[in-house]
């Protein structure tokens, strides 16, 4: 029974992987997209966007759309200066982004115009067509589990993959819309300039702004991904059952990691990734791994509607509901 099994599993394995998985693959690529030069360091960056989507988030809705910003989002603290009104300059404790961040003046752009060009590249048609076929995918997702709430019992299982991936939109809108691509590593193009110099930002009501668009960032990025579980608890048959627990996992991974990020952001970051001497990006980014087959297993799952009682036992059983309503 055993070698069936995994006979099975194989021949499983080997069918063709559905369209609405290979279509959300690109969006998990955009959000985790980095100008870091190794591999390793290239993915640990994309799993930890996948662990923590405020991560990615933040990048895509606080740090604007300007060359500029995004080129100094990767440059660590020790990259700048603050200017006060006297003329002096002092370090800063944290990089200038977000609720952290801090005016540069227009001789200052104008200063590192050059190296922001070598840094940035424009996405190419191709680029932006396959963001487009993420963004088809997931909305036909959203599209499909709403209708599945006021439908009777099927069998069949609906992805819920584009789904739960919905919160990459943002990054997916901003990637088609302006398409700035970050192609060399900014830390390194910039070293020669340091410090580059910036000014606090005195006007209280930018502060409190900027305040209010990291929170509801992080707002979104905890509680957005619930709407999946709560699509899944309504789909009949309704209840908590094995669909509705499974998604909970990983939403709960989520929500944990996005509020963990907000509050390293909150108390501030000397660099891109070692706050805390890097726990937290290690710690992502294993989440992210841990999402990753996570994810895997739910489309297998999809695919095979009997695997869910075999893994999970009989309280995965939806025929009978299935059969009242035939």
């Amino acid at each position: 029974m055993e070698t069936n099994f995994y006979l099975t599993l194989i021949r499983k394995l080997l069918n063709p992987i559905p369209q609405y998985i290979l279509g959300c693959l690109p969006a998990v690529a955009i959000v985790g997209d980095t100008p870091k030069e190794k591999l390793t360091e290239k993915l640990a960056w994309s799993l930890r966007c996948l662990g923590c989507p405020f991560t990615g988030l933040f990048y895509s809705c606080n740090v604007g759309s300007r060359k500029t910003d995004q080129c100094l989002f990767w440059l660590p603290s020790d990259y700048f200066k603050c200017e006060r009104n006297d003329g002096q300059l002092y370090p800063i404790a944290f990089r200038p982004v977000g609720i952290h961040g801090k005016i540069l003046e227009l001789n200052e752009i104008q200063r590192i115009s050059a190296e922001i060009k070598r840094c940035t590249a424009r996405a190419s048609v191709l680029e932006r067509l396959s963001s487009l076929v993420s963004a088809y995918y997931i909305f036909v997702g959203i599209i499909a589990g709403i209708s599945r709430v006021t439908k009777p019992a099927v069998c069949e299982d609906w992805p819920y993959i584009p789904l739960l991936l919905s919160w990459t939109i943002p990054s997916i809108y901003k990637r088609i819309i302006w398409g700035h691509l970050i192609v060399k590593n900014p830390k390194i193009e910039m070293a020669s300039l340091k410090p580059i110099t910036l000014k606090e930002i005195d006007d209280e009501e930018i502060k409190n702004h900027k305040l209010f668009t990291v929170t509801f960032t992080a707002f979104a990025s905890v509680f957005f991904p619930w709407i999946t579980v709560l699509l899944a608890y309504f789909t009949p048959p309704i209840g908590y059952l094995c669909r509705s627990k499974y998604v909970s996992v990983l939403c709960a991974i989520w929500s944990l990691n996005s509020a963990l990020a907000y509050l390293c952001h909150l108390k501030g970051e000397r660099g891109v990734s070692n706050f805390c001497f890097g726990i937290f990006h290690i710690w992502f980014s294993i989440c992210g791994f841990v999402v990753a087959m996570l994810i895997f297993v739910l489309g297998l799952l999809t695919n095979n509607g009997e695997w869910w009682l075999k893994f999970f036992g009989p309280s995965c059983d939806v025929s009978s509901a299935c059969t009242l309503n035939k």
